[in-house]
């Protein structure tokens, strides 16, 4: 279901809902809810009802009661690391990298003969 056309107030609803569905699903009453939690009942009923905002940190406390604290990386999953922090790495990782050898620092091959064509070879 898209949310997109929903007022704030009836998100909240939504979630209140969501909330209360899923304390009802774990079979506990709003004060077990409100002891595992640490959250006193009048807040969980105010999420349940959608009648205002409890805040964040109720909330969380309130997922963790009911064991769906993993549900936050569906809510909001963790953003993939931007392509400028990715060529930043990329480049100080190539930097710590050196050569295996350098052409500079190796001697010239001393071969006797002088080098020829192939072709050139043939009149020898």
């Amino acid at each position: 279901m898209s949310i997109d056309h929903l007022s704030n107030q009836h998100i909240l609803e939504q979630i209140g809902t969501r909330f209360l569905a899923a304390r009802l699903n774990k079979n506990i009453t709003q004060q077990e809810l409100a002891k595992l939690s640490g959250v006193n009942e009048k807040t969980i009923s105010n999420l349940e009802k959608g009648a205002k905002s409890v805040g964040i940190l109720n909330m969380i406390a309130i997922l963790r009661a009911l064991d769906l604290l993993d549900q936050l990386n569906s809510f909001m999953p963790e953003p993939p690391p931007r392509a400028a922090a990715l060529l930043k790495t990329e480049k100080k990782r190539r930097a710590v990298r050196q050569r295996a050898s350098n052409k500079a620092n190796k001697p010239l091959a001393t071969d006797a003969r002088p080098w020829v064509w192939g072709e050139d070879q043939s009149s020898e």
